[in-house]
């Protein structure tokens, strides 16, 4: 059987910011009809139940599984993998020329390795019930990343290029989620805010990245006032 036609599953939860990413890369990708969606409730513990640790020792979401061979369970392979499988030849988000394709790992790389980190650092605490009220002590390191994103868009109109690519679906997720403890300011942050409003405009974007956003919102308000 030819890949195209193997079974693709996504494992989601759309109140994670990784997810959200990949369902962005999966509706700009017009793929949402060719993937089948497993609901793992994160606060459910439903990642940490025996079935779906099979699936995924690291017990998170996202999970891609396409066919029996191959399982991803990074966010940012995820959206590469789909673009180098589906992106039609000319579409902007297809990622062949390997200087683009360096610049577009270099902002996922950096999502992952600094962004996300510091949003995930936070949240843990706030759902751990560490924090019950959101400071300068745990916005300070949020905001050094966001003068780093403001600096990149100085470079591109976009994260990684002047055109749209999953770098902004991975960064957007993460910023949108940022924002709920970290409001992005226009005058310490214009580019990012500029860009931020670019990116809601998308189509997709309230679907995609807003509707669990608003779940995730849900359930801060629960443990902080935001």
């Amino acid at each position: 059987m030819e890949a195209s036609q193997k079974r693709l599953v996504l494992y989601y939860d759309e109140v994670s910011p990784p997810v959200r990413s990949v369902l962005l890369t999966i509706a700009a990708l017009d793929l949402k009809d060719r993937i089948e969606h497993e609901h793992v409730n994160l606060f459910a513990g439903d990642h940490l139940k025996s079935e779906f640790v099979k699936i995924n020792p690291l017990h998170t979401v996202p999970v891609l599984c396409h066919g029996d061979e191959l399982t991803i369970t990074d966010s940012h392979a995820i959206m590469m993998y789909l673009c180098e499988m589906f992106a039609a030849e000319g579409d902007d988000l297809a990622v062949s020329d390997p200087v683009q394709r360096a610049k577009v790992f270099n902002r996922l790389c950096f999502n992952n390795g600094f962004l996300f980190q510091r949003d995930a650092e936070v949240m843990r605490k706030i759902f751990r019930g560490q924090i019950s009220h959101v400071c300068s002590s745990h916005t300070d390191p949020i905001a050094e990343m966001i003068d780093v994103l403001e600096q990149y868009l100085q470079r591109t109109k976009y994260v990684a290029e002047d055109h749209l690519t999953v770098a902004d679906f991975s960064v957007v997720a993460t910023v949108s989620t940022l924002n709920l403890i970290l409001p992005i300011d226009g005058d310490r942050w214009p580019r990012v805010h500029g860009w931020l409003e670019t990116m809601r405009t998308l189509p997709y974007y309230a679907e995609a990245n807003g509707a669990g956003l608003e779940k995730l919102r849900a359930k801060l308000c629960t443990k902080i006032d935001i």
